[in-house]
């Protein structure tokens, strides 16, 4: 099985992400590769996972796939945005960054777009 982080800290990089992310589960089924992947969202990118986003859909598509989406807290506490805002099986995380290391020392991958 392969690891992967992806981190988003800007709402115009939340297209490319999540076709990034589509690309990689689809080569692994092509390839018989199990991908596990999370997408990590702080800074102003937690702004996208609201309900009603335009990537809505989308989101919803990746996590029936398994894909984690976490939300750091501290962003959206910064950001005045509380879990019901939240599109359904968001996970918030205490910090991103913290989570970001402590993914890549359990062997994740890590990439930004």
């Amino acid at each position: 099985m392969m690891k992967v982080i992806y981190h988003v800290d800007e709402n115009e990089k939340w297209q490319l992400c999540l076709g990034n992310v589509r690309n990689m589960l689809n080569y692994g089924k092509e390839n018989q590769i199990v991908f596990e992947i999370e997408i990590l969202a702080n800074s102003v990118a937690v702004l996208k996972l609201k309900r009603e986003s335009e990537w809505e859909s989308t989101i919803h598509e990746l996590l029936e796939d398994g894909v984690v989406i976490a939300a750091c807290q501290n962003a959206l506490n910064a950001q005045k945005i509380v879990k019901d805002d939240l599109i359904d099986r968001i996970t918030a995380v205490p910090a991103g960054v913290v989570e970001l290391v402590i993914k890549q020392n359990e062997g994740f991958a890590y990439i930004k777009p």
